[in-house]
């Protein structure tokens, strides 16, 4: 078996995951990476492979994680987050992987939270859906999209007593529904739209904002 076969056999034990549907702003998903890959982007007219004016492909990132949402028996909870390799997509998602310090990678935990929306600039679409991106720790890089390098031998043996002494079910779990409802308050959401989509009481998330203006 050659290495290109273990990994199409690690893609098909991993899923190949739905797509992420994000509808409303405060729409977020949440969850550990099981894969991270750059694909290159179809035309919207053709479906066909999209190529830039000087013939470059227009490239993607697919994150694909595990999340607690599942349709059904056939459905393992895995999800495809799609960002574009350019604009504010990419921008938002290079300063995730800054405040990571390196290259989200499988077994990262990984949040997506759709924003609001950027400006309409071609009137055949809807306007550019703005995502916040937010990665915590986990173990091999990415692509030169990030314009990140892989962490050198000594980066990572400095790393790994901080990431051995992490509880393990931190990152498994992901951040709590208050974590959540804190990071949509501070994007500027009102109570009501937190609590309708975190399906918690508007009296809490209300207390929560103003123990975060305190």
């Amino acid at each position: 078996m050659t290495m290109s076969d273990l990994s199409s056999l690690d893609q098909i034990l991993a899923g190949g995951g739905a797509t992420a549907k994000f509808e409303a702003p405060g729409d977020l998903y949440t969850g550990e990476i099981v894969d991270v890959q750059i694909r290159q982007v179809n035309d919207y007219d053709s479906g066909k492979p999209a190529f830039w004016d000087d013939g470059r492909p227009q490239e993607q990132i697919v994150v694909t994680i595990a999340t607690s949402e599942s349709t059904g028996p056939d459905d393992d909870g895995h999800r495809n987050v799609y960002i574009k390799g350019w604009g504010d997509q990419l921008k938002a998602f290079r300063q995730a992987a800054k405040g990571l310090g390196r290259n989200p990678r499988q077994g990262d935990q990984f949040t997506a939270t759709y924003v609001g929306d950027g400006e309409r600039k071609n009137p055949r679409f809807n306007p550019p859906k703005l995502f916040q991106y937010e990665v915590t720790a986990g173990t091999a890089g990415l692509s030169n999209l990030t314009g990140q390098d892989n962490p050198t031998p000594a980066a990572a043996q400095a790393q790994a007593p901080a990431a051995q002494a992490a509880p393990a079910a931190a990152s498994a779990q992901g951040p709590g529904p208050q974590e959540k409802a804190k990071q949509l308050i501070q994007l500027g959401l009102d109570d009501a739209t937190i609590a309708s989509q975190l399906g918690m009481d508007v009296d809490v998330i209300g207390i929560l904002r103003q123990n975060l203006a305190a």
